[in-house]
């Protein structure tokens, strides 16, 4: 019991040194607590349930150009690819535009999207943030790799909207 009583007090030393208060923390519950006719947009059906409509919405608002300029600049400032990719599919689920599911599905897609991007823009982007970019040649065979998987992976005309393709045609001759 003494023990017991001593680890109690150590705990309570340490908080006190940190400069941690062990009860700011959010009430149990308090979450089953909000208005149900008011949730919270990850709360919802999402937007989007499907991984192609997604990537859809997910290039053309990438390609719009003021987001397009943000997007370079962030990756010239030196983050990393992965970093954003998460940020942005985290920022559509928190905006209820897809699942949690949905939205890891996406990551692998959205990395080639991005990296594409980078690619046309002329941007040595590094892909994640333990340091492997494409200089190494592990890394150029990563990268011969994901050009052949960006022809294979080409849109089927048939399936893609007109509008987005010609979108998709005239953002890439105009980066080029």
């Amino acid at each position: 019991m003494a023990d017991e009583n001593n680890m109690n007090i150590d705990m309570i030393d340490s908080y006190e040194k940190a400069g941690v208060d062990p009860f700011d923390a959010p009430t149990p519950g308090a979450s089953l607590t909000n208005d149900p006719q008011n949730p919270y947009p990850w709360e919802t059906p999402p937007e989007f349930t499907n991984q192609e409509s997604a990537l859809k919405n997910i290039f053309t608002n990438l390609t719009e150009d003021e987001s397009y300029e943000q997007l370079l600049n962030t990756l010239r400032d030196g983050v990393d690819i992965e970093s954003i990719v998460q940020v942005l599919l985290f920022k559509g689920f928190q905006d209820g535009k897809w699942s949690p599911d949905l939205m890891l599905m996406l990551i692998e897609p959205m990395v080639y999207i991005v990296m594409w991007l980078a690619d046309k823009a002329g941007i040595e982007a590094q892909i994640s943030a333990d340091g492997d970019d494409w200089e190494d040649e592990e890394a150029n065979q990563g990268r011969e790799m994901m050009r052949e998987d960006i022809q294979r992976m080409k849109p089927k005309t048939e399936m893609l909207p007109q509008s987005l393709l010609a979108k998709m045609d005239s953002f890439s001759q105009g980066v080029e």
